[in-house]
């Protein structure tokens, strides 16, 4: 099984982009279905776990008052605070969760293709951690990579099952893709539509 510091280390080390993220219309896509997906227009605080470049994260930073970002590969956090550096109200550090979770609430948590390569102890210790991290009004999307991924313990459907049977949190929503998952939960139970008094 890959060390996943090491792993993302080497593929960052000559290519600021190695999946792709600011070529393929596949990638804009996912990102536009996430970022659609969300259940609130802005958010005062969030937390992106596994930024990579930035690519996701100057979107989100248009839905937030305050945007924390978080990758373990240095190369990452070069990369995304070069793209990031003009917005005042986003922090980019290295950090390795579930190691170093950050201690304040959130009103978003945003895991995006990064929990397969943690470990199975090391998910769970994550799960633990988002349980204890949300305000009242909070919410994690959560969205992985259907196909295989090599080395590493742990694939989406594993990720999301372990998320859906632990997080005492409501299910708010599901998407199926051919070529990723994406599922929310919520601290609210109520529907959008019933907290705005729609119904």
């Amino acid at each position: 099984m890959n060390d996943s510091s090491q792993y993302f280390e080497a593929l960052y080390h000559h290519n600021n982009d190695p999946w792709g993220y600011d070529r393929h219309w596949y990638e804009a896509r996912k990102r536009q279905i996430c970022l659609a997906l969300l259940t609130q227009q802005h958010y005062s605080n969030v937390l992106e776990i596994g930024c990579s470049n930035g690519h996701l994260s100057q979107y989100l930073a248009q839905r937030a008052d305050q945007l924390l970002c978080v990758d373990v590969s240095a190369h990452a956090v070069d990369w995304a605070t070069m793209r990031l550096q003009h917005l005042k109200h986003v922090s980019v550090q290295q950090q390795k969760i579930p190691e170093h979770f950050p201690e304040q609430k959130f009103d978003l948590i945003v895991i995006s293709e990064v929990a397969y390569y943690l470990s199975r102890t090391e998910l769970h210790a994550l799960i633990d951690q988002l349980k204890d991290s949300l305000t009242p009004q909070g919410e994690i999307l959560c969205c992985h990579w259907r196909h295989a991924i090599q080395d590493f313990e742990l694939d989406a459907f594993q990720v999301h099952d372990h998320l859906k049977q632990s997080l005492s949190f409501t299910h708010y929503l599901s998407l199926t893709d051919p070529d990723f998952f994406i599922d929310i939960w919520t601290v609210n139970p109520s529907s959008l539509a019933k907290q705005q008094g729609l119904i």
